[in-house]
Order: C-alpha cells, then structure tokens, then sequence
C-alpha cells in the first residue's frame, strides 16, 4: 500500500457529510446535566460554534430559550437547518469571526470542533461575544483505552496502512492554559466513562465521517473499507461493536 503524498486537509466536512448526517450521534445525556448545572438560567442566550449539523444544539434547546448555532462549512449549515427545532437559529460563521455583538451570550458551547480552532484567535473572539459573567462549556468524546482521536483501535491501525504519519488536528493540545491566556479566569473539567455501542453498519459509517477519511483518495477509500469491513468482525460482540469511551467537559468561567 502507497503512502499518499497530498496536502493533509482534514476538517473539510463537506466531503464526508452523507456519513456524517447518518451515522454521528448525541453525547450522553449526563453531559447536558453538567452544562445545566454550570448555567442553569432557560433564559440564558447560547451559541453553539461548530455545530456541525447541529446534534448539539437541537439538544441545549430542550433547556434554553434560544439557541444559534454556527458553522464555517455551509453544507454543515444546511444540514442543521434541514433538523432544526423552533428555538434555534444556524449561521454560516467561523469560530475565529464571529458576526454578533459584544457581549451578546450568557453561554457558549463546542461540541468536539475546539480542536479545529484558532485557539487565541477563537478564545478572544468568544471571550468577546460574551457576557461579563459568561461561561464557556467545551465538551467532546475521547476513545478510553487503544482508541486514537475517537477512531476505532482498529480502524487508526488499519489508516496507518495508508499513512504513517497521521496528522492531528491542532498542534497543541487542550488544556486550562489555552482558555486563561485569552482572559478567562477559571477552568474546571469533569469526566467520566461511558460504553458507546454500535452495530456493525453504524461503526463502519461512523469511520467513513471521521476526519481522517479526507486523507485518503477514492481508491484508497475502498481499500480502506474493505480492510475495516474485514477486521470488525473480530471485535463484535453479539453483533455489537461496544466502543469504550470517555466524556471530557471543560466549564470555563469570564
């Protein structure tokens, strides 16, 4: 197998939208507990920034008033929109300009899409929109164990067949600094285990609308599919592909 040599563009979603509309799914409701607790006011004005097709926000909608969720890739947008209850609003915009007012939320989310941003670019711009007591909730889904980045043991093996060198999607990792560096004050975290379970057509859709499928060209694709069709009969169980997962919630204060 050919390693590929082509510019490393991961987080066009545009290209795995049909995989992503059908197979990405919620977060554990425990997760929309902590983000109640940490702002539990229903009035409360919320962003929801890269919301992809909008999971995320149709479901802080079940507790706020008003939700806007924005997205920098418009066919993401689209999609939100095509999903949208009453109380939400979907915007074309990226996390790094923001066209609201200072000021404007008394909460912000991002559902597993802060890896893609500008940290400094994106943190001042969300510390701006802000309210001066706003807060701030970055939530996403980590592999517990073998998993890399989410993806599948298997799956991140079977990639490295194809490239050796998988790219990630931000240089720095996430921690407490990124956030107090652009002026928030106070950064606390929860986390917590939880078993995903997929049957086998919903884990091998699920591979296809990762980021990493954009490294590949179309043959590679196939070959790639064909490879994890093959091994995620080993790791079934009665029928089910249970994925051990955890839940990692940053609640970051002005």
């Amino acid at each position: 197998m050919k390693e590929i040599h082509q510019p490393r563009v991961r987080n066009n979603f545009s290209n795995v939208i049909h995989a992503y509309k059908k197979y990405r799914r919620d977060y554990p409701e425990k997760t929309y507990d902590l983000i109640q607790g940490f702002c539990p006011d229903a009035s409360a004005k919320v962003l929801d920034l890269g919301c992809g097709t909008g999971i995320a926000t149709n479901h802080l909608a079940q507790y706020y008033d008003s939700v806007v969720g924005t997205d920098r890739e418009e066919s993401m947008v689209e999609a939100a929109r095509e999903r949208a209850v009453m109380n939400t609003t979907f915007v074309v915009a990226s996390g790094e300009k923001l066209p609201f007012d200072d000021s404007s939320f008394d909460l912000v989310t991002v559902a597993s899409a802060y890896h893609w941003f500008d940290y400094d670019r994106a943190g001042k711009e969300i510390y701006r929109v802000l309210k001066p007591n706003g807060k701030l909730c970055v939530f996403w889904k980590n592999g517990n164990g073998k998993s890399k980045n989410y993806l599948p043991s298997f799956a991140y093996e079977n990639l490295k067949k194809f490239i050796t060198d998988i790219p990630s999607a931000n240089k720095e990792k996430l921690s407490d600094a990124i956030f107090l560096r652009v002026g928030f004050t106070k950064v606390d975290d929860e986390e917590f285990d939880f078993a995903d379970t997929y049957s086998k057509e919903e884990i091998l859709g699920y591979i296809q609308s990762h980021s990493t499928f954009n490294l590949l060209d179309e043959a590679q694709k196939i070959e790639y599919m064909k490879l994890n069709e093959t091994s995620v009969g080993k790791h079934l169980t009665g029928g089910s592909y249970i994925f051990d997962s955890r839940m990692m919630v940053y609640l970051i204060e002005k």
